[in-house]
C-alpha cells in the first residue's frame, strides 16, 4: 500500500518576482537542514510552491524557521582580493584565497564569481554581492536585525506574509532589496502636489516611500541565491576558450532599439518543475543548468526559448519564467523584470524545428553593441527577431505571433538587401518550410490565398518569385544568396500601388525569359475563379495582398496543393462579368501548361505561347488597347484552329487590374472552362464534345 504524504501549499511563494523564486530555493534549503526532514521534497503546482514530507505540518515549519533555523553567514570575505584582481586584470588573488578557505566560504564565493583569467560575476548577485549602492551584506544584516529585535507578533506576521501571502501586519522598510523584489523599490510621488510651495516649506519633506518587504523573504531569497554556483566550462575543442557558466543565466539579449543599448545585464530563466524534488536533486539541476538545441548549447534568450519548446532541457522541467536583469531607475543598479513564461514542449512539437531553420541566418547578422557609449553602431536587425521568437515560444499556437515573425524576417531581408555593406556581410535567408504558413494561417483569408499563389510562382524553376522581390541569386543547390554588390534589375518589388506592381512583376518575368522559352509562370499553389472575380471587382484588399507577397516568397513551395484545395477549385463556378470574361480570353495565352479542349491540345506544340508573344499581348493590355489585344488573341486561336466570339468594341474595363489578375495562378481546367465561353464550336467539334 502506498503511503500518502501531506502536501503544504505556500501561496506567498509564487514566481512573480525573482526574489520570490529564490525564496522558494531558500525554503527547501532551510527546511532540509532539519535532520528529521531529510526526505523533504518540493515542486511547483498551479503557480505556487508546495512541499511534501512525512510528519510535517504548517505549524512545525513556522516553529522551525522562528526558533531553530540559522541562515548561512553572509560575508564578502573576498572583497579586498577582488579589488586586487580588478587592478591586476587577473583572477589569481581570488583563487589563492579560495584554496585556503573553509568549504562554506568556498560555496559562498562560487555563487558569486567564476575565474577564467578574469573574474566573471553571477549577474543575479552582480559584482561579488554589491549591486551599485545595494549591498547584499548590508541588506542581510538589516533583515536579521529586524527579526532579532522586533516583537514576536511582528516576526510571525512577516513570516506568514512570506510563506502564505497573508498580510496581517504592516511590513518594515528593508533597503537594498529592490533588485530581486520590484515591489520593494523606493516609490516616488509624481503627483501634481509634489512640487508645491507648501511642500517645499516643510523641512526634510520626503516625496517618496522606502521599499517595504518581509525580512524573511530576503533571508530566504539570499539562501536560495547561494545555490546558483558557477563553474568553468569549455566547448568540445582542444583550442576552445574556457568560459564562465552560471545556472540558467543567458547572454545579453540583442536590443530592439538604440535606447535599449547597455540597459540589460543578462537574463535568468528560472526553471519550474511539477514533480517533487529533494535538495540534492535541485542542486544537481542547478549545477547542470543548461539547455541545448541539437548539439548546440543554448546561450542567448531566444535559444533558451527554442530549446524549451523542443524539450532540449533537463528532464523534469515543465516551464521557465524569464527574468530580464536590466536598468530601470538608475545606471548604477538594475532590477529583475519578470517576462514571459515558456512552457517546455515535447519532441513531437513542430514549432522548434521550424524556428531552428533561421538560426544560421540569425548567427550571421551583425551583433549589437553592449555599451551605451557605442549606440552609434546599432543596426537593429537581431533584437526584434529574437524577441518575436521568444513570443512564439510563450504562445506557440498564436497565429498572429507567427505572422509577426514572418513580417520581421521579410523586413530584415529587405533592409540587408538595400544596404551595400550589409549585403557583403550577411547571408540571405534560406528557404522556409511550408509549415510556417500553416502556423501563421490555419484558415487563410482570400487575400492570403492570392499572395500565396503568386509567391509560389517559379518554385520549381530557376527563377522563383523570390528573385523579383529581393536581390538574390541561387547557388547550384538552389539556396538563395545575395548576388553582386547591388540589387539585380529583376528585383523590382517596391512599396508602390499593388495592382500596378503585380502587372510590372508579370512583365519583368516575361522580359527576363528568352523569347522562345516556356512561360516562367509555373506555380505550386492556385486560386479559384471566384477569387479572380473578387480581385477584378476590387472586392479584396489589394494592399494586404502586396503586404504579404514578399513574406510568402520566403517559403519554398515544394509540394503541390492538397486534395481539398483541388476539390474546392474543381467545383467553383465561373462568373460572367466583363472583366472576368476578358481575363478568361487572355488567360490561355499566359498559361505555362499544355491545355486541352476535349481530347485535343488547345495549341499544337509549335504554336504554344512563348515569352515574346505573351509579352506583346501584355503590353497591349497595359496600354489600354483592349480591342487590339482581343484581335491579337483571336489571331492566335485561329492559327490553332479555334474561332472565338468577338465582343463589342466599346469595352470599358480596368485594363491594369486585368493585367495584374493574369499573374494570379489558377488551375488548367479553370483556364479551359473560362475559354469555352468564347469558342465557336464547329459540328465536328460539337460531336467530339458530346463523346
Amino acid at each position: 500500500m502506498i503511503d500518502k504524504l501531506p502536501v503544504l501549499r505556500f501561496e506567498g511563494i509564487r514566481p512573480d518576482s525573482l526574489g520570490n523564486y529564490l525564496a522558494r530555493l531558500g525554503l527547501i534549503s532551510a527546511l532540509s537542514s532539519n535532520a528529521d526532514w531529510r526526505g523533504l521534497r518540493g515542486c511547483w503546482r498551479d503557480g505556487c510552491f508546495v512541499i511534501t514530507a512525512s510528519e510535517i505540518s504548517r505549524e512545525q515549519i513556522e516553529s522551525y524557521l522562528l526558533d531553530n533555523w540559522k541562515p548561512t553567514t553572509y560575508s564578502r570575505w573576498w572583497a579586498e582580493k577582488q579589488k586586487a584582481d580588478t587592478k591586476a586584470k587577473s583572477d589569481q588573488s581570488i583563487w589563492r584565497g579560495r584554496s585556503a578557505e573553509a568549504i562554506s566560504n568556498v560555496r559562498l564565493l562560487d555563487a558569486h564569481i567564476a575565474g577564467v583569467g578574469r573574474n566573471q560575476f553571477n549577474p543575479v548577485l552582480y559584482t561579488g554581492g554589491k549591486i551599485g549602492q545595494r549591498d547584499l551584506e548590508k541588506a542581510m544584516a538589516e533583515s536579521s536585525k529586524l527579526i532579532a529585535t522586533s516583537e514576536k507578533m511582528g516576526i510571525v506576521g512577516w513570516l506568514e506574509s512570506t510563506l502564505y501571502g497573508e498580510s496581517t501586519i504592516s511590513l518594515p522598510e528593508v533597503p537594498s532589496v529592490g533588485t530581486w523584489f520590484l515591489q520593494a523599490n523606493k516609490m516616488f510621488n509624481t503627483g501634481q502636489g509634489s512640487g508645491s510651495h507648501e511642500a517645499k516649506k516643510g523641512a526634510k519633506q520626503k516625496w517618496f516611500r522606502e521599499g517595504q518587504l518581509s525580512p524573511w523573504s530576503f533571508l530566504l531569497a539570499l539562501e536560495g541565491a547561494l545555490l546558483l554556483s558557477g563553474s568553468v566550462s569549455r566547448r568540445l575543442s582542444a583550442n576552445a576558450r574556457s568560459y564562465a557558466v552560471f545556472p540558467f543565466i543567458t547572454d545579453i539579449p540583442s536590443p530592439k532599439s538604440e535606447n535599449e543599448v547597455g540597459l540589460v545585464k543578462a537574463e535568468f530563466w528560472a526553471p519550474l518543475w511539477k514533480h517533487p524534488a529533494s535538495l540534492p536533486e535541485v542542486r544537481a539541476l542547478l549545477e547542470r543548468g543548461q539547455a541545448r538545441i541539437g548539439q548546440r548549447t543554448a546561450k542567448s534568450p531566444y535559444e533558451f526559448a527554442i530549446a524549451a519548446r523542443s524539450a532540449g532541457v533537463d528532464v523534469g522541467i515543465t516551464k521557465f519564467v524569464r527574468f530580464v536583469l536590466r536598468q530601470t531607475t538608475s545606471s548604477q543598479v538594475y532590477e529583475a523584470v519578470p517576462g514571459e513564461r515558456i512552457k517546455v514542449g515535447s519532441a513531437r512539437d513542430n514549432e522548434s524545428p521550424l524556428v531552428e531553420q533561421i538560426i544560421p541566418w540569425l548567427d550571421r547578422l551583425p551583433y549589437e553593441p553592449r555599451d551605451s557609449k557605442q549606440k552609434g553602431k546599432f543596426k537593429g536587425l537581431r533584437g526584434p527577431v529574437e524577441d518575436a521568437i521568444i513570443c512564439i515560444a510563450e504562445w506557440p499556437d498564436d497565429a498572429e505571433r507567427w505572422q509577426r515573425l514572418l513580417l520581421l524576417l521579410a523586413e530584415m531581408q529587405s533592409r540587408i538587401d538595400r544596404n551595400k555593406d550589409l549585403r557583403e556581410r550577411c547571408r540571405a535567408l534560406n528557404w522556409l518550410d511550408a509549415g510556417w504558413f500553416d502556423k501563421a494561417w490555419p484558415v487563410p483569408p482570400v487575400e492570403i490565398e492570392i499572395a500565396r499563389a503568386i509567391a509560389s510562382i517559379g518554385a520549381s524553376g530557376e527563377m522563383p518569385m523570390l528573385a523579383n522581390i529581393f536581390g538574390v541569386g541561387f547557388d547550384k543547390s538552389g539556396v538563395p544568396q545575395f548576388s553582386g554588390k547591388g540589387r539585380p534589375q529583376r528585383a523590382i518589388w517596391h512599396n508602390g500601388e499593388v495592382v500596378r506592381l503585380m502587372a510590372e512583376v508579370l512583365q519583368r518575368r516575361l522580359v527576363d525569359t528568352d523569347a522562345v522559352s516556356p512561360l516562367p509562370l509555373f506555380s505550386r499553389r492556385f486560386c479559384s475563379t471566384e477569387t479572380i472575380s473578387a480581385f477584378l471587382s476590387s472586392a479584396v484588399d489589394s494592399e494586404m495582398i502586396g503586404h504579404w507577397i514578399p513574406v510568402l516568397s520566403l517559403i519554398q513551395w515544394r509540394e503541390a496543393s492538397t486534395s481539398s484545395e483541388q476539390l474546392q477549385t474543381a467545383v467553383s463556378v465561373h462568373p460572367a462579368d466583363g472583366a472576368f470574361l476578358l481575363q478568361a480570353l487572355f488567360r490561355p495565352l499566359f498559361s505555362p501548361y499544355q491545355l486541352q479542349i476535349g481530347e485535343k491540345k488547345l495549341f499544337p506544340d509549335h504554336l504554344r505561347p512563348h515569352a515574346a508573344m505573351t509579352r506583346r499581348l501584355l503590353n497591349l493590355i497595359r496600354q489600354g488597347e483592349l480591342s487590339e489585344a482581343i484581335q491579337f488573341a483571336q489571331g492566335r486561336y485561329l492559327a490553332a484552329g479555334h474561332s472565338i466570339v468577338l465582343p463589342p468594341f466599346d469595352i470599358n474595363e480596368d485594363y491594369e487590374r486585368i493585367a495584374a489578375s493574369l499573374l494570379i495562378p489558377i488551375r488548367s481546367f479553370d483556364v479551359v472552362a473560362g475559354l469555352r465561353r468564347w469558342l465557336q464550336l464547329s459540328k465536328n467539334n460539337q460531336r467530339g464534345e458530346r463523346k
